[in-house]
């Protein structure tokens, strides 16, 4: 208390002195473009190597751009004889130049150049008032300031949804086979597939069932997007968005979980199992956040400390090939992901839903060679293994906004955003009526694991199949709703 007492009381002596100290300046300058940056990416930037890096950038630049200022008032007499214009161009400047990096991350050359100079021309009737713009710069601070402290609050929050209710973590396999486990993102079931809305025949189903592997048809996942539906497939358990104060897509912890923290790679592990994380981009370890998994194709020193999560783009299928020909003697497990067909990102400008249809159908006639390379791969030099093709929700087809994604009540809509492909070659591995109750991704470890550690009981504890997703409570907040029930209902229930 007393600290901030005194950088208050030095605040107010910085605006009542005619002169001003370049770290005042600095410090102030940069505090809303860094605070912006960090609420909007916190749940992917949350390491104290990403806050480091950020404070340097956003802080450190400005105290050293004003000290630089500063230097210059006493050895360039032009610059002198201009200070405050000068000051209250490089307060505009850097803090809206800062802002719009953060927000696109992207150096804009004529938006700069545009403040530059729209700085430059408020600073003739203006510049005695540059002080002003400090206060302003702290009281627009508040919202994304507010914005990071309840985000860290639900990051660090108690996360009891994650307890087993049972001794699964502890199971013991009877049967150690290879697992894979690939996820073509976005991929839907066939009778979705095949619907008016998606209007598709694709071979692959078929394909599946003539090579071994049973394809469960009207299978779903649990939540619309990817980080929500593999927190709760990895976890075994369903989240319902967790309790945050404000819920989003992007929810607490999930990338902690999918990457360094979850109990079924720990339960492979604990089997004997040589663990594998295999990712096309870095967008699951944004936050660089050490593995749990024993491998991983994307190392956290490769991820940049600024990213949308797409700058790293990995060949997943010849990094199994490598992985394989490295791998030792024990049992293995791969967790392989692809963003491949995707969902459809409402970008088109015209005839958005029949545009964005195409172009997802083009994805996943190339997600179909994909798939099958890699499950021609597996058969030819892991012909016993256990392999999974599990998309992780909805293809999103036939919705025409981020609105309308977490709004509608249609059917045809929601089957849309849930309805996953799930096929797995169980290879002689599954005993008989295990999957009986295998309707959604939440599930698929739990049975998976029943069925290696040859232990019904743990089927007693199965999670119901519901399905959730975000609704607009009004124009601030988010509430969570159950749109689809235990049962395959569709339904509209607030949580």
């Amino acid at each position: 208390m007393q600290s901030s007492n005194n950088l208050l009381g030095k605040l107010k002596e910085h605006w009542r002195k005619e002169e001003s100290h370049p770290l005042i300046l600095g410090l102030v300058t940069g505090v809303y473009p860094f605070l912006f940056y960090v609420s909007n990416n916190f749940y992917a930037t949350n390491s104290w190597g990403h806050w480091g890096i950020f404070l340097l950038v956003f802080l450190g630049i400005p105290i050293v751009a004003f000290t630089l200022l500063f230097i210059s008032f006493k050895y360039i007499p032009l610059f002198k004889k201009y200070k405050y214009h000068l000051l209250f161009i490089a307060i505009v400047f850097l803090t809206l130049s800062f802002l719009s990096f953060a927000s696109t991350l992207q150096i804009k050359k004529k938006l700069m150049l545009g403040i530059l100079l729209g700085s430059a021309v408020l600073s003739i009737p203006l510049h005695k008032k540059y002080k002003k713009l400090l206060p302003l710069i702290l009281v627009v601070s508040v919202l994304p300031f507010f914005k990071l402290s309840y985000k860290a609050w639900d990051h660090f929050a108690q996360r009891g949804w994650v307890q087993q209710p049972d001794d699964i973590e502890n199971i013991k396999f009877v049967k150690t086979p290879n697992v894979y486990f690939i996820q073509p993102d976005g991929y839907v079931a066939q009778h979705t597939m095949e619907s008016d809305n998606y209007g598709y025949k694709s071979p692959l189903y078929d394909e599946l069932k003539e090579g071994g592997y049973t394809v469960y048809e009207d299978f779903r996942s649990n939540y619309p997007s990817s980080l929500n539906s593999n927190a709760s497939l990895l976890t075994m358990k369903q989240h319902a968005f967790t309790s945050s104060f404000f819920p989003s897509p992007e929810m607490p912890y999930a990338r902690e979980i999918i990457v360094s923290d979850n109990p079924v790679v720990s339960i492979f592990k604990n089997n004997g199992y040589t663990t594998h994380l295999m990712t096309e981009t870095e967008y699951f370890q944004q936050n660089k956040k050490q593995p749990v998994f024993d491998r991983f194709n994307i190392s956290p020193n490769e991820i940049p400390y600024f990213s949308r999560g797409t700058l790293i783009e990995r060949d997943v299928l010849a990094d199994l090939r490598t992985a394989f020909q490295e791998k030792d003697d024990n049992p293995q497990f791969f967790f392989i992901e692809k963003l491949l067909p995707h969902h459809i990102g409402f970008h088109a400008k015209e005839d958005r839903v029949n545009t964005e249809r195409r172009e997802y159908l083009d994805d996943v006639k190339e997600a179909n060679l994909w798939i099958n390379e890699i499950l021609s791969f597996i058969k030819e030099n892991d012909p016993n293994a256990i392999v999974i093709v599990l998309a992780d929700h909805g293809g999103w087809v036939g919705i025409d906004s981020d609105l309308e994604m977490i709004t509608t009540q249609d059917p045809v809509h929601v089957e849309s955003i849930y309805s996953a492909l799930a096929a797995i070659k169980w290879n002689g591995n599954l005993p008989q009526g295990f999957d009986n109750e295998l309707k959604t991704n939440v599930n698929v470890f739990r049975v998976l694991f029943a069925a290696l550690g040859n232990d019904a009981a743990l089927l007693e504890h199965l999670e119901d199949n519901s399905s959730y997703n975000l609704f607009y409570k009004n124009s601030f907040f988010k509430g969570v709703s159950k749109l689809i029930n235990d049962e395959g209902e569709f339904v509209f229930e607030k949580m």
